[in-house]
């Protein structure tokens, strides 16, 4: 197989390293922090560090193994380092030491549940649902609040009654439970849309211009097929459901409470709208309702009383039972300089688990999971977020901004050597693995795989994705990309490279493989082995001078794809034509006339983008930014049975270079080596794309 070629981790060892202050089980905050007289919290050990920072050459405070609630460590810019005197939080090295803003729920309050509650159920919670009274916790309505909106295109905020926050949640043995819903999996599909609602968009390119002005949008009549409609008449109570669902486009998911049912009818009518509409076919399920508890790790809580239940994945015997009540990071650092947090395991919060603003800071070997927000939000200059594990987020995993754009001043931070899986479990699209926002940071040779949507997003300039291996993602939507950017003639300089991206997409979703969507331009995507994407290896959106070289496609459903929207748009009218007909309203130019782009600096980075032409009355001019003029499409190896490239457009190949790309019905007549994406010394491949370098798939991956 080609993915042993690819670079395997071999995890370091970690050792045991005395420090200046001690922190452990068992220890008084009374003590001084030494080895012998431990201080109990690193709240604490954080006090005893601002003390003695400036008399030393650096600190070191080791925590030993054991589970350390918090209600947050926070730090501030006195809590900093510096360059001469570097702070260090590290596991000691004694066994695992777990940050944790969860509650734990003792196993034996758990009862069986009382028969008229066990009557409303299905399937096994039957016969083993149980239950337990938060309040003997003293927890509150205040503690759990209300069911809050999911979805990365929801519409609560345009609704006056709206309440915002992050949903508690229950996790057992660090598994996510699932609030109760119907269908216990996947998703039913509207019958019929009876009213699309108040919506932005609908359909397609159709919008309402006046709809962000306005509030309080009638929320629409949706149709469920007989079964469903059979099945809500069986519940016993309506109150407090929701509906979760990609109403309309398979990357737009949005949730609502239900106003009310109308089942002689088979409708139910969302509070909320659909931000695009919805239509028939439309996904959804049912959230939040107990009389749908049905599987083992279903979940429902009545908020009213405080009563939980469960139908627990195994025994509860010895499990670890958890609500996440805490919405405040596990920890905060602001306007921090040179600190390291290393070795920690991080969990139990509905906010993102770690959040760092500041330079020079590391987050090293933390292992990360269990939190509803991201696991590592990072903003300012050279920053580090290392080797981690990170998994069972609901909403992404690292974020890193910074740099400046009015300069081009590279952010320098960096996601490098982490293992990323299994995120974005509640809002699941648009929450990446890996988001790169600002200007000059780097993605680079972290194993990311399984989520429902892009792996990398970035947005900005000068970014660099490499060496990366990315897999089973973009599971459920089509209209998207492992790696993706878009939108914004002025995002250049990123370079997408040295990548491995296999098995994308699944079942009846296709997505693509490198997505450069809407006209995004200057973007240069490199030496990237792609195999087995469901829909376009590469997807080049009508963008210009963008460099498309030196890639291994293969076995994907087109090799790559560069079309002409925004000409198309332009010159024939074509779908994206709101976005580039008016230089007033279309929202390219307005992007284009936001930065400073004929600046001396830009002008000097970017001398293509200087060179823009705003003169509407030469549509055919190369510098027009609506022609995808400036790029290069060379030097490509592409596998395809039907022996096709892909689908270039004629005006790229009009206004842009396309040649030396090389294709083949088969692996074996390009000539690589069998079961491998090497080609061999006398491959044809040599020949028929001369510049094409080998690929550096030792390199790919993790170290």
């Amino acid at each position: 197989m080609f993915t042993d070629r690819l670079s395997v981790y071999h995890p370091k060892p970690y050792k045991v390293v005395e420090g200046d202050f001690h922190v452990a089980m068992g220890g008084s905050d009374d003590g001084d922090g030494s080895a012998a007289h431990p201080f109990a919290t690193i709240e604490r050990a954080v006090e005893a560090v601002r003390q003695v920072k400036g008399q030393r050459s650096g600190v070191t405070v080791c925590v030993h193994a054991g589970e350390y609630p918090t209600r947050g460590i926070r730090l501030t810019g006195e809590d900093s380092g510096s360059p001469l005197c570097p702070i260090v939080y590290r596991a000691y090295g004694d066994g695992e030491v777990v940050l944790t803003g969860g509650t734990t729920l003792r196993a034996e309050d758990f009862v069986p549940v009382p028969e008229a509650v066990r009557e409303r159920l299905h399937g096994p919670a039957r016969e083993t649902a149980v239950m337990i009274d938060l309040t003997r916790y003293a927890l509150t309505k205040e503690d759990w609040g209300p069911v809050y909106p999911i979805g990365a295109f929801g519409t609560e905020d345009k609704y006056d009654d709206h309440a915002r926050g992050e949903n508690c949640e229950l996790f057992v043995n660090g598994e996510r439970m699932r609030l109760a819903s119907y269908p216990a999996e996947g998703f039913l599909r509207l019958d019929a849309v009876a009213d699309v609602g108040d919506c932005w968009e609908f359909p397609e390119q159709n919008y309402y211009l006046d709809w962000k002005e306005r509030r309080n949008h009638r929320g629409g009549t949706y149709l469920m097929d007989r079964e469903t409609a059979r099945r809500a008449a069986g519940w016993k109570s309506h109150d407090g459901i929701w509906v979760y669902g990609y109403f309309y486009h398979d990357w737009a998911d949005s949730s609502s409470p239900i106003e009310r049912f109308d089942l002689e009818h088979r409708t139910f009518f969302p509070k909320y709208v659909s931000r695009y509409g919805a239509k028939k076919g439309g996904l959804y399920r049912f959230v939040n309702v107990l009389d749908e508890m049905s599987e083992p790790g279903q979940w429902y809580l009545d908020r009213d009383r405080g009563i939980l239940y469960l139908c627990p994945p195994g025994s509860l015997n010895g499990a670890k039972i958890e609500m996440t009540i805490s919405q405040q990071s596990v920890i905060r650092a602001e306007n921090v300089e040179n600190v390291t947090f290393e070795g920690f395991t991080i969990k139990g919060t509905r906010a993102d688990a770690v959040t760092v603003s500041g330079n020079g800071n590391t987050l090293r070997l933390l292992t990360i999971y269990g939190v509803m927000g991201n696991a590592v939000a990072v903003k300012g200059y050279r920053n580090l977020v290392s080797e981690c594990e990170i998994s069972r987020t609901g909403r992404g995993g690292v974020i890193l901004s910074g740099g400046d754009r009015g300069t081009l001043t590279p952010g320098e931070n960096r996601a490098d050597n982490n293992r990323i899986h299994d995120w974005a479990q509640v809002y699941m699209t648009y929450n990446p693995a890996v988001r790169l926002e600002g200007v000059g940071n780097v993605c680079s040779h972290n194993e990311i795989f399984n989520s429902p949507h892009a792996a990398v997003i970035y947005s900005g300039n000068d970014h660099v994705v490499e060496y990366n291996v990315i897999y089973r993602v973009v599971l459920h939507s089509s209209d998207a990309g492992a790696v993706y950017a878009g939108q914004d003639w002025t995002h250049q300089g990123c370079a997408v490279r040295y990548n491995c991206l296999y098995d994308v997409g699944q079942g009846e979703f296709t997505p693509d493989g490198i997505y450069f969507d809407d006209m995004l331009s200057g973007q240069t995507a490199y030496g990237n082995l792609i195999v087995g994407v469901k829909k376009n290896g590469l997807l080049i959106g009508g963008g210009r001078d963008n460099r498309i070289e030196n890639n291994l496609v293969a076995h994907c459903g087109t090799g790559i794809k560069y079309d002409d929207r925004g000409r198309d748009a332009f010159v024939g009218d074509g779908w994206a034509k709101a976005a580039v007909k008016s230089y007033e309203t279309g929202s390219m130019w307005k992007r284009l006339r936001q930065a400073p782009y004929q600046s001396a600096v830009w002008a000097a980075r970017y001398p293509a983008l200087a060179r823009i032409s705003v003169d509407f009355s030469r549509p055919d001019d190369s510098d027009f930014p609506v022609n995808p003029a400036g790029s290069t499409v060379k030097n490509n190896i592409v596998i395809d049975r039907d022996g096709r490239l892909g689908a270039i457009r004629p005006d790229v190949a009009r206004y842009s270079e396309v040649s030396q790309n090389a294709v083949y019905a088969t692996e074996e007549e390009a000539g690589l080596i069998a079961g491998e994406y090497v080609l061999g010394e006398d491959a044809p491949a040599r020949r028929d794309a001369p510049g094409f370098v080998d690929l550096p798939l030792e390199k790919m991956g993790r170290y």
